[in-house]
């Protein structure tokens, strides 16, 4: 418990310093006569940086671990209060995005245990990366995924601005809503397997899971297109913003679940049958039921 307590504390301080250090450069690239698009991505990218180096002082990678779940939070908090633009639309964007950001936050801090914690994907790339693994590190670990939130954020950057409720907003709030229950439901189903199982070995065939795969995935999925359509049902002049959540729905489909699967495979027992029976990512039938 002590070193998850000092593992907090530090991780506290560290994006307490990197969203002073982001707010900051944001204002001076404000007056420098940037646009909101470009200082918003240099602030996001100078934040980024920092929370490498601290992860390279106290020789760990998961220093970058919360920064996906508070990135849009602090965003559209800070260009809300920034443009003072509060209406009923933005502010119940604001509550669907917290909603989003507790939920994957708190899953963190449960799951955390001290600074030493490495993501086993950490390791895969430290192991073949080598000497180089402090690049890969910045690039693959923090600023990729920093640049695929910040291009899911973009609506809400537009929406902080120009934002006014209507009542088609409701269609995207709803999604969104519709993606955080996903994975709120997801998260509860396999902390219940992790439970009763008697085998690391054993795959998860309960609830959500024994139609997807990757059911929380999904609601991932669907909260970035929920965020998205907010902003672009009511002003479908910013369709091309749907860009961000089409990226990170690539990332899913092309990197994540297929390395994520192939470690499982490693060591999960029947596991090519669940691939057989299971659907990938939509929620559909199961094949054993048939």
């Amino acid at each position: 418990m002590k070193n998850k307590i000092i593992g907090l504390s530090v991780l506290f301080f560290v994006y307490l310093a990197a969203v002073v250090i982001g707010a900051l450069l944001f204002v001076v690239f404000k007056n420098a006569g940037m646009n909101d698009y470009f200082a918003v991505l240099l602030a996001d990218i100078a934040a980024t940086i920092f929370v490498w180096l601290m992860g390279l002082l106290f020789k760990t990678a998961s220093m970058y671990d919360p920064y996906w779940s508070l990135q849009t939070l602090c965003i559209y908090l800070a260009l809300l209060i920034y443009h003072n633009n509060w209406n009923l639309g933005t502010i119940l964007l604001l509550v669907v995005i917290i909603i989003y950001s507790v939920r994957l936050t708190t899953n963190f801090i449960i799951g955390f245990d001290s600074l030493a914690y490495i993501d086993w994907r950490y390791k895969m790339l430290h192991e073949k990366s080598g000497k180089l693994y402090p690049l890969v590190n910045l690039l693959g670990i923090c600023m990729f995924p920093t640049i695929v939130v910040y291009l899911c954020s973009l609506p809400t950057i537009v929406y902080a601005n120009i934002g006014t409720f209507t009542y088609w907003d409701i269609i995207g709030i709803s999604i969104v809503l519709l993606g955080v229950l996903l994975e709120f439901i997801s998260d509860i189903q396999m902390k219940k397997f992790i439970k009763v199982r008697t085998s690391r070995n054993e795959v998860i065939n309960i609830g959500l899971w024994k139609y997807s795969r990757h059911p929380n995935y999904l609601g991932e999925i669907l909260i970035w297109f929920g965020v998205a359509s907010v902003l672009i049902i009511g002003h479908f002049s910013y369709w091309y913003f749907f860009i961000g959540a089409i990226v990170n729905l690539l990332m899913f489909l092309f990197i994540s679940i297929p390395m994520e699967e192939k470690h499982l495979k490693e060591y999960k027992e029947n596991y090519d049958d669940y691939l057989k029976t299971t659907s990938p990512l939509l929620i559909l039938p199961n094949k054993k039921d048939k």
